[in-house]
Parts: C-alpha cells; sequence; structure tokens
C-alpha cells in the first residue's frame, strides 16, 4: 500500500521540503563573523535533512542570539550563544545590533507584524538580512483554513495534519503572508525584498494516503504558470538598505 514518501517520490520527487529550502537559504546568506538574531528561535534552527546542518550553520557565526515568548524552549536550544525571553515587537537590542535576522514558521503567529517589521529593521546593521520561511496565505489550503477556521480550530487541525506536540502549536494569524502583504508591511521601512519567492513545499496531509494522494495530484498541477502563486510556502529575503558593508554575502 502507498505511504506518504511513496507519494510524494512518485509524482512531484522534485520539490523540496520547507525546511531544507530555509536551510538552503541560510547557508547562501551565512557568513563568518555574522551577528545572527533568531526569532521565534524555539529548541533548534530548523529541522531539514538536506542542505547545511544546524551544527555547520551555527559554528560560521560569531553569535547566535534566540529569541522566544516560551522560554523553556529557549533553554532546550543546544545551538544558541544566549537567549532572551521577549516578544519580537519589542526587542531588547541597540540599533545595528546584528548583520542576520532569521525566522522559521514564525510570520504566521504574529498578531501585529508591522511592529515586529519595524523592530527587525532597527536591529540590523544596514546591509544586513533578514531571511524567513513561512506558510503562502494564498495556497487554498491555508487561505481557507485562515477564512473558515477558528484560532482554536487552525491548531487543533494542526496538531492533526502535522503530528506534532501540542507545546510546539500556537494560534495563527496568516497577516504577514503574501509577497504583496510583505511589500505593504515594509513599504516605509529600511527593508528591501531580494526575494520572496513562493514553492511548494511537502503535502499537508499525512494519512490517509488516498488524502495525500489528491493533494499531491494538486501541488503537481500548480508547479505550471500561472498557477505558481498558489505554491504552499513563501520563502523570504530582505535586506536593510544603507551604505555601510556587512559580513554577510551579497
Amino acid at each position: 500500500m502507498p505511504n506518504y514518501d511513496s507519494v510524494i517520490q512518485l509524482i512531484v520527487p522534485e520539490i523540496e521540503f520547507h525546511q531544507n529550502r530555509y536551510a538552503r537559504g541560510l547557508g547562501e546568506v551565512l557568513a563568518p563573523d555574522c551577528r545572527w538574531l533568531d526569532i521565534g528561535a524555539g529548541t533548534m534552527v530548523h529541522r531539514g535533512w538536506i542542505g547545511p546542518t544546524e551544527r555547520e550553520l551555527v559554528t560560521r557565526a560569531r553569535s547566535v542570539i534566540g529569541c522566544d515568548v516560551v522560554v523553556d524552549h529557549l533553554r532546550r536550544n543546544a545551538s544558541l550563544s544566549a537567549s532572551v525571553g521577549a516578544d519580537a515587537r519589542h526587542l531588547p537590542f541597540a540599533d545595528g545590533s546584528f548583520d542576520l535576522v532569521t525566522a522559521n514558521m514564525v510570520l504566521e503567529h504574529l498578531v501585529e507584524p508591522r511592529g515586529v517589521f519595524d523592530e527587525i529593521a532597527r536591529i540590523l546593521a544596514p546591509g544586513g538580512r533578514f531571511i524567513f520561511v513561512t506558510p503562502n496565505r494564498t495556497n487554498p489550503v491555508v487561505w481557507l483554513a485562515s477564512k473558515l477556521l477558528t484560532r482554536t480550530e487552525r491548531k487543533a487541525l494542526s496538531r492533526v495534519l502535522e503530528s506534532r506536540a501540542s507545546e510546539h502549536i500556537f494560534y495563527t494569524f496568516y497577516r504577514a503572508n503574501s509577497p504583496r502583504e510583505i511589500r505593504r508591511l515594509i513599504a516605509d521601512s529600511a527593508l528591501r525584498p531580494r526575494c520572496l519567492e513562493q514553492f511548494s513545499s511537502y503535502p499537508f496531509i499525512r494519512r490517509p494516503w488516498v488524502l495525500t494522494l489528491l493533494e499531491t495530484l494538486w501541488i503537481r498541477a500548480i508547479e505550471r504558470q500561472p498557477l505558481r502563486g498558489f505554491r504552499s510556502n513563501l520563502f523570504g529575503d530582505l535586506e536593510k538598505v544603507g551604505n555601510l558593508a556587512s559580513p554577510l554575502t551579497s
């Protein structure tokens, strides 16, 4: 009987798991002596298995600071040089303190994303980068969930579909989850988009395999123009404009 992995390999073997895409993006940007802040750091940098490992990435940086509202998760994150419990709308760091800010599956949880983007722009050094991966709200599954389900129902659905522990599931708002919305949020800030890429990750539905098959066929269909805007995830690379050099690669 087919299973989740075999259906993917049969129909869409070329798609990239969103955590692998995030790891690859970090590997392309992160350079030695980088001052790195990971917002919503949780217990690990990424959950990918292809591309730069968590260890390979953190050893390049001068420092890796983790920020999260759940302090207990930060205590379990062995990759951090230091950590702080804080809301991303009020980061306890001086202007220009970091060369890299990252957010792995965090933007969908922001209640007031504009304030967070303003803080990121403030603490980034000129030329610094903000790298993130998040669900793409224009994907029909994400859009329908955001419109038809309550926050509590979306949280319960994540627990069923993704088989995640309750402590790692948070309310979603999807207020910074499309290229158009990102551009709107940063229009008056010092951040400018270098890359806003919509891409297909693995299917949301893990079981039964028949439903996985149907979603995988949908993923196959939207790999053609003009349907690519319906892909499931969004990878972003924003740069703080300025004249000073940054240790990050361009």
